[in-house]
């Protein structure tokens, strides 16, 4: 069975999204229930979720496999769709790496930050400079709005004494 052109990227789609549903599905079952009776219980939500996400990404599977698939915005049907660019999609999942990694040992602001930059390095930023200024003081205010004036904590990390 040949597959129409641009099926693959969305059946990979599709199925790390029916992944997300399912890990959704199997992390409920594997809760446990609160001590307290509950009228309603806490995984009905969860379980739902998952259960609806998973049946709307079989579907999804069902239809590209019949050849209903997508065009990409700004091209008509039948148009040759270009390549992917793996060299900004592997930057920008690297820079979303790199913060689950700094941000409880770097903290919040540093982790933001070089996110931040690498996702503008990614897209292809001509004024590096600017946007490291930009994007700590975007970062800062944002800091300094959640732990100061909702109270939420976020990890201070190296900049502890200093924040």
């Amino acid at each position: 069975m040949k597959l129409p052109q641009g099926a693959k990227s969305e059946l990979t789609f599709v199925g790390s999204l029916f992944a997300l549903g399912f890990l959704v599905f199997w992390d409920t079952a594997r809760s446990e229930p609160p001590a307290f009776n509950l009228t309603v219980s806490p995984k009905v939500f969860p379980y739902a979720i998952a259960l609806f996400l998973m049946g709307l990404c079989a579907v999804l599977f069902i239809r590209i496999l019949r050849g209903d698939v997508a065009t990409p915005e700004g091209l008509a049907p039948g148009d040759p769709i270009e390549k992917s660019d793996y060299k900004t999609f592997s930057i920008v999942l690297a820079s979303l790496f790199a913060y689950l990694l700094l941000i409880e040992r770097a903290g919040f602001v540093i982790a933001a930050l070089v996110t931040f930059f690498g996702i503008t390095v990614a897209f292809d930023n001509k004024r590096p400079i600017r946007a490291l200024l930009f994007g700590s003081i975007f970062i800062l205010v944002i800091y300094i709005s959640f732990t100061k004036f909702l109270n939420v904590v976020l990890p201070a990390g190296i900049l502890e004494g200093i924040l």
